[in-house]
């Protein structure tokens, strides 16, 4: 019995092998966001502001994601793979879009985090700086 369960352990995670680097990006975006949020709580209101109740989110926010992250992996590994192949020659496309929505997400929580404690809005900046790229590089051509 020991030896069938270790079995099926060790083919599960052969199996979603190649969505662990995928898990990892979105929980590191979590673990991101959860420590802009209490910089954010302990500047505005304290210490005393920080509940663990809040701070559980953080695991149900992160076994959702990996959770939808391997639904959607298994899904297109073993169910749509053959379609999209056809159109798209990216492997995991839909997977890789997916935890990109999620970091997004989270990213996007950071910023009104920063810009709450900073009154510095981070994703205009950056906006700003690709435009003037865009410029210097239309001007060296």
């Amino acid at each position: 019995m020991k030896s069938n369960l270790s079995i099926f352990l060790l083919s599960t995670l052969a199996i979603l092998s190649p969505v662990k680097p995928l898990i990892l990006v979105a929980v590191l975006a979590i673990i991101l966001d959860t420590c802009f949020g209490i910089w954010r709580s302990v500047k505005k209101n304290g210490w005393s502001s920080i509940r663990s109740r809040r701070l559980s989110h953080t695991i149900s926010k992160s076994l959702l994601y990996s959770g939808a992250i391997v639904f959607i992996f298994l899904m297109e590994k073993f169910v749509i793979s053959d379609i999209l192949g056809h159109f798209i020659a990216i492997d995991l496309v839909l997977t890789k879009a997916f935890t990109f929505f999620c970091v997004i997400t989270e990213v996007k929580s950071i910023n009104e985090s920063y810009f709450s404690v900073t009154g510095v809005n981070v994703w205009d900046k950056f906006i700003a700086f690709l435009k003037r790229s865009k410029e210097q590089i239309e001007e060296l051509k």
